[in-house]
């Protein structure tokens, strides 16, 4: 007997054949995509798997979700000028400053709006995390963490702005950065810090949660300081 394929696998899978769709002239940009029944059936999976690769396209910036409006394909050319843009003109205690603004302001929004689904993606990437055996998986999975919790915040247009510092933070130097900062004995104490974070944004307590995101930032952006004054 054939084991079924797991979530993850199934939803990787799913995304490799959306990304060859949104490639193709069916889909230029401005269309909107099959809703997502039909097209959970067109791609013979489920629900879950199609949303899931639905949410790293759109956390790529090659797709927008709204209520009312559906999934709008984007132009990729248009958002990788905005992205160029931001990286040739900031550095990445710039990018941190900016996500020291935003980001409590998403985990508290998100400690209102998140909804079940919200609040079982965010647990899904935080998982993830303790189970990264490499720094670029530490990276991936990271990263997916934050971007979750900025769509639990259920606000688009903060949600926007997030992503560009979401794309910012995937230059080069950005990462050669954070490979310098991030040993052991940090990983685990964001690890702690993003567990806080969580069980504020499950107890709907707002306040809570943009504090623990203030203390998790400040500690990423103290990190970066030292290596930055090393060089």
């Amino acid at each position: 007997m054939n084991t079924p394929p797991s979530p993850l696998r199934r939803s990787g899978e799913v995304l490799e054949t959306l990304r060859i769709l949104l490639e193709s002239p069916d889909y230029p940009p401005g269309t909107k995509l099959t809703p997502e029944r039909e097209l959970a059936l067109m791609l013979n999976t489920s629900r879950r798997a199609l949303r899931e690769a639905l949410y790293v396209l759109e956390s790529e910036g090659k797709i927008e979700r709204a209520p009312g409006r559906g999934t709008i394909v984007l132009d990729p050319e248009n958002k990788e000028f905005l992205i160029q843009s931001v990286l040739h003109h900031t550095s990445p205690l710039e990018i941190l400053d900016a996500r020291y603004m935003l980001e409590p302001a998403l985990a508290a929004a998100a400690a209102v709006h998140a909804s079940p689904y919200d609040l079982a993606r965010i647990q899904q990437y935080f998982d993830k995390t303790l189970d990264a055996a490499t720094h670029s998986e530490w990276e991936k999975w990271d990263a997916l963490f934050h971007n979750s919790l900025g769509a639990a915040s259920n606000n688009p247009i903060l949600k926007h702005f997030y992503d560009v510092l979401t794309h910012a933070r995937t230059s080069t130097e950005w990462g050669k950065l954070r490979k310098k900062t991030l040993t052991e004995k940090k990983r685990l104490h964001y690890i702690h810090q993003h567990q806080e974070i969580i069980d504020a944004i499950k107890s709907r307590n707002a306040e809570q949660a943009a504090l623990a995101m203030r203390l998790h930032l400040t500690s990423v952006r103290n990190s970066l300081l030292k290596v930055l004054l090393r060089n």
